[in-house]
C-alpha cells in the first residue's frame, strides 16, 4: 500500500508527518503491532484523514480483524466518497467476514463509478470464483485484465489469490485474457 505524499495529508504538522511515515514504515516491514501504536498516538481529526484510515484498514486486515477493517472502509466512505477505496475496502472486508454475496452486491454498482479501474472487476472476479459462479468469475477476470496496464502483474497477482483458485488453470494456461 502507497501513501501519497504524506506533506500533503498534513500540511505544516511535521510531528504527524513523523507518525505516519513511521507507522507505514512498521507496516511495511511486518510490524503492524508497531504501526498500530504509531497510528494510535495521532490526535483525534488526524485519525480521520483518508490516508490514516487506509493504513488503519490495512493493519487490521493484517492482524486479522475484519469487524475492524469492516469499520475503517465505512469511515473511509464517509471521509472521501470520491474516492474507490472505500468502497472496495468494504466489500473486501465483508468478504473476509464470510459475507461473499453482500462484498459483491455492494461492489458492483461501485464500477460505473470507476470504470477504468481493475481492482473492481478484479475483486468481482474473486467473490463469483468464490461462490462458484464461474463463468462470472471468468467475465470479470477477464474485464480486469483488460483494464490493467500490467496484465502479467495482476496475472502473477491471481495465481497467488486463493479466491481465484478456481480459474488457476485457465489464468496459469493464458486462456483468460
Amino acid at each position: 500500500m502507497a501513501l501519497s505524499v504524506v506533506s500533503e495529508v498534513f500540511p505544516g504538522q511535521p510531528h504527524l508527518e513523523h507518525v505516519l511515515r513511521a507507522a507505514q514504515g512498521w507496516y511495511e516491514l511486518g510490524l503492524s503491532d508497531d504501526a498500530e501504536l504509531e497510528l494510535a498516538s495521532l490526535p483525534g481529526k488526524a485519525q480521520q484523514t483518508p490516508e490514516v484510515l487506509k493504513l488503519r484498514f490495512h493493519v487490521a486486515r493484517t492482524r486479522r480483524r475484519p469487524d475492524e477493517s469492516f469499520q475503517f472502509a465505512l469511515q473511509l466512505i464517509e471521509q472521501a466518497p470520491e474516492e474507490m477505496w472505500g468502497w472496495l475496502y468494504r466489500s473486501q472486508a465483508l468478504h473476509w467476514m464470510g459475507r461473499t454475496p453482500e462484498a459483491f452486491d455492494l461492489l458492483l454498482p461501485v464500477r460505473k463509478t470507476w470504470p477504468k479501474n481493475f481492482e473492481i472487476p478484479y475483486d468481482l472476479a474473486c467473490y463469483c470464483a468464490q461462490t462458484e459462479r464461474i463463468d462470472d468469475a471468468r467475465s470479470w477476470f477477464s474485464k480486469a485484465m483488460a483494464l490493467s496496464k500490467n496484465q502479467g502483474a495482476v496475472k502473477s497477482m491471481a495465481l497467488a489469490d486463493s479466491d481465484l483458485k478456481p480459474l488457476w488453470v485457465e489464468i496459469n494456461g493464458g486462456r483468460l485474457e
